[in-house]
């Protein structure tokens, strides 16, 4: 119970910020992403989906979902602000040779490489507890014994 509240404070803290974000700096016409339903509602589920995470003996992984769940809800609560346009003020060259994105964008990313680095991690520190053999080498030897 203890990660999972740590992963909602991390998640609203991080949302909050790229909410404040989107508010205080101008995002020109062409910055303004128009998602899909689909979009939205396969964000409400990764979000939902990583929450889980906390779950896990790992207080580095609860920290990365937090970090991921932060961008997608970020991004989330804009779009479903107005009418499933995103806003991105942060802009890196022009509309012709440029990127434009915002924190959200940015959290969702470093969530993620953090999650797949401290899943890792965690994956090793416990191979002991991990079956010796698996499902599909047991299913190959069953064929195998029964033909």
């Amino acid at each position: 119970m203890r990660r999972l509240l740590g992963l909602l404070l991390i998640t609203t803290a991080l949302a909050a910020v790229d909410l404040w974000v989107k508010l205080a700096l101008p995002t020109p016409e062409w910055a303004l992403h128009q998602r899909s339903n689909l979009w939205f509602i396969g964000s409400c589920l990764l979000f939902f989906a990583a929450l889980p995470l906390a779950k896990l003996p790992s207080n580095a992984v609860t920290v990365a979902a937090g970090i991921f769940n932060g961008g997608v809800l970020g991004n989330v609560l804009s779009a479903s602000d107005d009418h499933l346009v995103v806003p991105n003020p942060i802009l890196i060259g022009n509309q012709v040779n440029g990127v434009a994105f915002n924190l959200a964008d940015l959290f969702i990313l470093t969530g993620n490489l953090m999650l797949m680095a401290t899943l890792i991690v965690l994956v090793i520190r416990n191979r002991d507890r991990l079956p010796k053999t698996s499902l599909l080498l047991r299913r190959l030897r069953r064929r195998r014994a029964s033909a």
